[in-house]
């Protein structure tokens, strides 16, 4: 029996060595059926794990606890040691915590400045503030929610730590008392009974400090809950004010300018409101500054940082726009390092406070505009200053109306110089300024066509605003007037902050270490104009979402888009939307672009930094390439909500259906894995596949193209490259043998000939050295003695130049030498010609 098994193995040996292609591919197989059924196995688990009865019970066995025990008499020494230990750590994570610390430090404060705020609110609100000034206040409040939101997760936290501190405590006090009484009982040193007091004499003692942190925590959370109450009823009551005030924009909510309830409303107002007004802001600002002290230092410090930045780059900057004079408007910004800095900090505020008053925004923003104009005059024509200048002038002008802003009276009449001022100065753009200067609008006609057709559309608006609220149509006219500037405004910001950007851009490819990447070198204009149109995009795109959040526009609208997006298209159980749909395009989108960048870089960075193979970066970004898009098709996919098992299925079926179907297809499509695998052939390889020839120009996945030397292309299927035969000129190196073929009359020395044709060889600078020239006499022919020179080169793209250049050259060397290449000579026998033809064909005798 051992022998029969002995010999059966040896037999299975020798067949799994002639099949073992087979094997391989079986054990594949049964590796995927082994991993198949482990996973159904696994999600069999899961669902039985998930089973409602099963959770229940699971649940009901982990609240099941048991009742603590007494201490055996001979471990109370031991375990009373670790009892103390665990009662210290019990007492040290129930001290002050720095988090609630911070709370109870930080409420008085925040308690002030809601107090302050509502009052400003209220006051607001019954003095039908415009309905910026209402999303200004909503985003107020929204900040004070977020830090109470913190504020709240924080102690939630911490009093279910407390909790549990007090539950194990429980446990332990428990189990130390029914150890006491036990000892009872019994007789025990009064040393073990002391120990046992003294555990539950510090027990009672942690207990009462737990407690009291609890009952601290729990205050706090009091305190946290009615100020979170407080502030979602004032964001309910700005809601609700902002709705109805949006619901009548064309409902007169004012008296008219001209009437006597107007002007004696006023001298009400300023009598009894300025001071009020005020002195709430004032307390608003320095509970703000207290507050955010650390902030506003570190926002300082980061305004010194971009200072000392600009003015270090000033210095590597100068080389560059002495070189290239163009770049002198984009090195605007190192020559203004402070006004830069500042543009760029005040940018960054948004990032550093949750929320800023209102006066602190018109400070800001009174800061970043004189910087911006200083900026821009460097930037535009001249006759384009009284605009920069009027600009300045006017957001002045509104800040003092915004601050003004509980003075309903004081703050309508100053809007309405506002709006006249705006008319009669864009009146006078218009019709004088840009007027005069033609020539400069035909030089810069862009910068000019926009400033007027900016200047048409305002004035009209500016009317429309200014007999509106004369009118008392108060809110529309002050929704239109403020949305006009300040639209404005963010323009002339944003054009210097893009503009800031574009420098930046243009000088950080100029600059190290972007300077050392090779895709900087070799595509620096292209990346450096696709970055700035990105910037301007971004920048257009920004102007656009806060002019039509300042009409009031942009969240219905976006309501609306979204709606349309989301509207569901149900088939059978499959449910899409228009966004699911364009989710879909752009993470398609996305793929190619990423693909496409990533290939970029490591065709610009990565391959000629390291050694790699012929045709191995092809093949590698190939791979990639098509790697990337499987990946962005199936995450498009999952982004729709496509069951990918349901597609695994479909997709199963499919395959086995084009397996049939389409086999040459599928054949092609292998053949292209396998060449960019196996590389028999590469990207630039001269190939010859029957009777076509030329250079590899590209290698896709069903089919190549070979551009051959008359210029046309000619479509290969992959198939064709890996089951026929392909001769490859250059798949290990570029050098090739060159052969011409001389013949040379009979009579002439064999050994002169190759002597010549050797050394013609050897004197071209294209022919390699090793292995050298060398002349063969081949034989004899009917006309010549036969000769054929030999010569190797390794400029393989260039031998047939190179072999007219050496054709050339032994003609040139054969004639110096006087050696004569023959015509070819042929005998003519005659065998019957007619008389005429034959006395023609006779020699004329002599005459002489």
């Amino acid at each position: 029996m051992y022998d029969w098994e002995i010999k059966n193995y040896h037999q299975r040996k020798k067949s799994m060595k002639r099949k073992s292609l087979s094997l391989q591919i079986r054990f594949g197989v049964g590796l995927a059926l082994m991993v198949a059924l482990a996973t159904f196995i696994t999600a069999a688990a899961a669902q039985e794990n998930s089973n409602p009865n099963n959770s229940n019970q699971t649940n009901v066995n982990s609240v099941t606890t048991t009742s603590p025990t007494p201490v055996p008499f001979s471990e109370i020494v031991s375990q009373s040691e670790s009892a103390l230990a665990t009662i210290n750590e019990l007492a040290a994570s129930s001290d002050g915590d720095p988090l609630a610390e911070n709370v109870e430090r930080e409420m008085p404060g925040l308690i002030t400045e809601i107090d302050a705020r509502l009052g400003e609110t209220a006051r607001m609100i019954e003095g039908r503030v415009s309905l910026e000034r209402l999303k200004s206040f909503e985003a107020e409040w929204k900040s004070s929610t977020t830090i109470l939101s913190k504020w709240k997760k924080s102690l939630t936290e911490r009093a279910k730590a407390i909790e549990a501190n007090l539950k194990d405590l429980n446990q332990l006090d428990e189990k130390w008392k029914k150890t006491a009484a036990e000892l009872q009982s019994v007789e025990s040193p009064p040393e073990v009974g002391g120990r046992v007091s003294e555990i539950l004499t510090a027990i009672s003692l942690i207990r009462g400090q737990i407690e009291a942190e609890q009952a601290r925590i729990v205050s706090l959370q009091s305190k946290v809950a009615e100020q979170q109450k407080r502030t979602d009823d004032a964001i309910a009551s700005i809601v609700q004010t902002r709705e109805s005030l949006v619901g009548q924009l064309f409902v007169r909510d004012s008296p008219a300018i001209w009437s006597s309830n107007f002007w004696s409303r006023a001298q009400t107002d300023i009598g009894e409101r300025a001071n009020e007004s005020l002195a709430a802001q004032t307390s608003t600002l320095s509970i703000f500054v207290r507050q955010n002290f650390e902030r506003i230092v570190g926002h300082v410090f980061i305004f010194l940082l971009f200072a000392g930045l600009l003015i270090y780059l000033r210095r590597a900057a100068n080389p560059w726009v002495e070189k290239e004079p163009e770049l002198k408007s984009s090195a605007v910004i190192f020559y203004f390092p402070i006004s830069t800095a500042i543009i760029l900090a005040i940018f960054a505020n948004r990032w550093i406070y949750p929320q800023t008053p209102q006066i602190l925004q018109a400070l800001f923003g009174a800061i970043v505009l004189i910087p911006t104009v200083m900026i821009v005059r460097k930037l535009v024509e001249r006759p384009i200053f009284p605009l920069l200048y009027s600009l300045v002038v006017f957001y002045f002008i509104d800040q003092v109306r915004t601050v003004a802003e509980a003075l309903p009276v004081f703050s309508r009449l100053i809007f309405m110089a506002e709006m006249l001022g705006g008319v009669l100065f864009f009146l006078w753009v218009i019709f004088g300024r840009l007027a005069e200067n033609k020539t400069e609008e035909l030089v810069h006609g862009r910068v000019f066509k926009t400033i007027k057709i900016a200047a048409t559309i305002a004035v009209p608006l500016f009317a429309i605003s200014f007999i509106a609220n004369a009118l008392g149509y108060v809110v529309f006219a002050k929704l239109l007037g403020n949305a006009v500037l300040r639209s404005a405004y963010v323009a002339i910001i944003l054009y210097t902050f893009v503009r800031i950007i574009d420098g930046l851009i243009i000088f950080a490819l100029r600059f190290r270490p972007f300077s050392l990447l090779g895709m900087v070198q070799n595509n620096r204009f292209l990346i450096q104009h696709r970055l700035r149109r990105g910037v301007r995009v971004l920048g257009l795109i920004l102007w656009a979402a806060i002019t039509l959040d300042l009409l009031s526009l942009r969240q219905p609208l976006f309501d609306a888009v979204t709606a349309a997006f989301a509207s569901q298209l149900k088939i059978g159980s499959f449910e899409i939307s228009l966004g699911d749909v364009l989710a879909f395009v752009i993470a398609v989108w996305l793929s190619f672009v990423i693909s496409r960048f990533v290939r970029f870089a490591l065709e610009e960075d990565i391959y000629p930094r390291v050694t790699l193979g012929r045709g191995l970066p092809y093949a590698i970004s190939t791979m990639l390439h098509y790697t990337l898009l499987v990946l962005g098709f199936m995450l498009a996919l999952a982004i729709i909500g496509l069951d990918l098992t349901k597609f695994t299925i479909i997709a199963g079926a499919f395959g086995v259906g084009i397996g049939f179907g389409l086999q040459n297809i599928v054949n092609n499509f292998v053949s292209g894995i396998i060449l960019l695998f196996e590389r028999p052939v590469n990207v630039g390889d001269t190939v010859q596949v029957g009777e076509d020839g030329g250079e590899l120009a590209r290698i896709g996945l069903r089919a190549s193209v070979i551009r051959t030397l008359e210029g046309s292309e000619v479509i290969v299927p992959n198939g064709d490259l890996i089951s026929a035969k392909v001769v490859n000129w250059t798949l290990s190196d570029q050098r090739r043998r060159l052969e011409i073929n001389v013949g040379v009359a009979y009579g002439t020395d064999p050994r002169t000939v190759i002597e010549i044709l050797t050394k013609v060889g050897s004197h071209h600078p294209d022919v390699l050295k090793d292995p050298g020239p060398q002349t063969l006499f081949v034989g004899f022919g009917d006309s010549s003695l036969d000769f054929q020179l030999r010569a190797w080169i390794d400029k393989f793209d260039q031998w047939v130049v190179i072999r007219s250049d050496l054709s050339l050259a032994v003609h040139d060397a054969l004639r110096d030498a006087a050696i004569e290449i023959p015509f070819p000579q042929r005998d003519l026998h005659l065998v019957s010609v007619n008389a005429d033809v034959q006395k023609n064909l006779m020699p004329k005798p002599d005459k002489s």
